[in-house]
């Protein structure tokens, strides 16, 4: 038979305590003792029920706020990055403006070399013009122009011949160089305008250039700011996590404290039961007829039904045992029927009690019952008889185990059963 359950709240207070006067009160008491136990047991089981989901729920918070800041940190090393290719990017449009700047000062300078040697030719343009205006004035001045003037005062045609090519040959040259420096002067001119175009032109990529390092630089500067934030939100996360698992220490310290208060509390209870099961023992009386266990009881009023359902428990449980065995076992049905601590009052409701009888549990005891009636000795009606007539061979014991499975328990023994006062087969006095 499995252990009895003594845990049961219930406990029917029938007209036998009634009898045992301030015995009642004193059991009654212990009663109230094991309720009020057992409520404060629920309570802190409350207690750390909700502690528990407490923990569990900062360790949820602890694991979320840690993959917020593992999310931070990978973040603002993206934005690092970032930052150190942009500063590379400014360094290098840094370069390409001094570059540029050089390059706008060599063409000012190539600009100013063109326009100096432009006003040079001008000048030489006007001392040329001005050269060339006072010959030819001079020439007309003097009339040289007619050949045969130029005879008749040379007096020879070779000479006076001579004379007008050398005149012919300067105002020649003079075309001549007023071509060249016209030329020179609109090259030069050219050139000047050339150079200014590609001075506009660089003016313009420098510009340009200037820009995008000025967007470069607002970039770096966002970025340097969005970094600060998240080096605040990294420290932020760390302290809310720092603040978080120690809340997580002071929940587990609480968590310890009431499992340690709830042991105290079980073992409180524990020894209140035992101590009620020790003030209950003598609150099933009877007549002890030989020994110290064989006592006589009053009988029970049983039906045909009854009897014959405590036979079928004798013979699944002891049919082996003897007469003895199979009456120690009746005997336990009864006693309970008898002991105010078990709740129930006739013998169908103890051999179907959850739990208590291995043959009811496996559906053996249904199965002989039902279909094998014919199975069951006579020595086991008569064992049931016996039994419900109040015939006892284990005194008021209430529990019984085989005792080759538990050679360590305490009780008495009969055949390959003992017997117990408490379902923990403590020793007895």
């Amino acid at each position: 038979m499995k252990k009895g359950q003594l845990q049961k709240t219930i406990y029917a207070i029938v007209g036998l305590a009634l009898a045992i006067g301030l015995g009642f009160f004193s059991y009654a008491s212990k009663t109230d003792e094991i309720d009020r136990t057992q409520d404060e047991i629920d309570k802190t089981q409350d207690e750390i029920d909700k502690t528990q989901d407490e923990i569990n729920k900062t360790r949820q918070e602890i694991e979320s706020t840690r993959n917020k800041q593992q999310k931070l940190e990978e973040a603002k090393a993206s934005m690092e990055a970032y930052l150190k290719e942009l500063n590379n990017q400014y360094a290098s449009i840094e370069e390409e403006i001094q570059d540029l700047n050089r390059q706008i000062e060599e063409k000012k300078e190539e600009i100013e070399q063109a326009q100096a040697e432009l006003e040079e030719a001008k000048q030489v343009e006007e001392q040329q013009y001005e050269d060339m205006k006072t010959r030819i004035e001079y020439m007309y001045e003097n009339a040289q122009n007619n050949f045969f003037t130029i005879l008749l005062e040379e007096g020879n045609f070779a000479a006076a011949l001579n004379k007008a090519n050398y005149a012919a040959s300067i105002a020649a040259y003079d075309r001549q160089m007023m071509d060249n420096y016209v030329a020179q002067k609109e090259a030069i001119a050219e050139k000047e305008t050339q150079l200014q175009g590609e001075k506009e032109a660089l003016d313009e990529l420098h510009a340009s250039v200037v820009a995008k390092q000025e967007e470069v630089s607002a970039l770096a500067k966002s970025t340097s700011g969005k970094i600060g934030q998240h080096v605040n939100a990294i420290a932020a996360a760390q302290a809310d996590l720092n603040g978080k698992n120690d809340t997580l220490e002071n929940q587990k310290e609480m968590l310890a404290e009431l499992i340690v208060e709830k042991k105290k509390l079980e073992a409180a209870l524990e020894a209140a039961k035992l101590a009620e099961i020790n003030a209950s023992l003598g609150d099933v009386t009877g007549v002890q007829i030989s020994g110290t266990d064989n006592i006589q009881y009053g009988a029970y009023n049983a039906t045909e039904e009854e009897v014959t359902a405590l036979a079928v428990l004798i013979h699944c449980e002891a049919a082996n045992q003897g007469d003895a065995g199979r009456l120690a076992v009746g005997a336990v049905v009864m006693n309970r029927i008898r002991d105010p601590r078990f709740a129930q009052g006739d013998i169908m409701s103890v051999i179907r009690a959850s739990g208590q009888f291995s043959p009811v549990t496996s559906g053996r005891f249904d199965l002989v019952l039902s279909q094998d009636l014919g199975s069951v000795s006579s020595a086991c009606f008569d064992a049931a008889k016996r039994a419900i007539a109040g015939e006892s061979n284990v005194g008021n014991r209430v529990f019984f185990r085989t005792h080759r499975n538990n050679p360590a328990l305490s009780g008495l023994i009969i055949g390959d059963h003992i017997f117990s006062y408490t379902w923990n087969f403590a020793p007895e006095e």
